[in-house]
């Protein structure tokens, strides 16, 4: 989260271009919008991890691997996706709860194959696939490694139960 150098410059002209007091109230309107943006986003981010801790609590060791699930599946990663139509596109993913208990994902699954022509040719250690069942259909990511597989399938699961054990008032 933040802005990159061209945004940056872009304000900084803007506000060295300020000639009335409507171009000040402009910039100070945008920069108020901003950082409540900002601060949504954070507090988002801290009620997911909050909730995450709270629920977890008394399960022994497994307290830290959902801990890092749930915040490995909170805070964006870039993940290959591939399209109905075969195509693969890079997509920023991330997983939330959102204030009105609306699941948009039903199922998460593991085992999807390999997909064709996407072989490693060091063989190291090969890429992991899996994907997430919604209202639209099945859509399928790859991840570099078996390990991120595993991250993603656990946090999206346990925040899966998470959303069906929420009692809706």
């Amino acid at each position: 989260m933040g802005a990159d150098h061209e945004q940056i410059l872009t304000v900084v002209n803007s506000a060295m271009n300020a000639r009335t007091y409507g171009d000040i109230m402009t910039l100070t309107a945008g920069a108020a919008t901003a950082l409540r943006g900002a601060a949504t986003l954070r507090a988002r981010l801290q009620r997911i991890t909050t909730f995450a801790l709270g629920e977890e609590k008394g399960e022994g060791g497994n307290d830290s691997h959902i801990s890092t699930a749930l915040n490995f599946v909170a805070t964006r990663g870039e993940l290959l996706k591939r399209t109905r139509k075969g195509d693969l596109h890079w997509k920023q993913v991330s997983l939330y709860l959102n204030s009105k208990k609306k699941c948009v994902i039903s199922e998460v699954h593991n085992d999807i194959p390999a997909w064709p022509k996407r072989e490693r040719e060091d063989k190291a250690e090969q890429r992991a696939y899996f994907g997430i069942k919604t209202g639209d259909g099945i859509i399928e990511f790859e991840c570099e490694s078996n390990g991120d597989k595993q991250m993603w399938m656990d946090g999206m699961q346990y925040m899966l139960n998470c959303s069906n054990n929420i009692a809706y008032f």
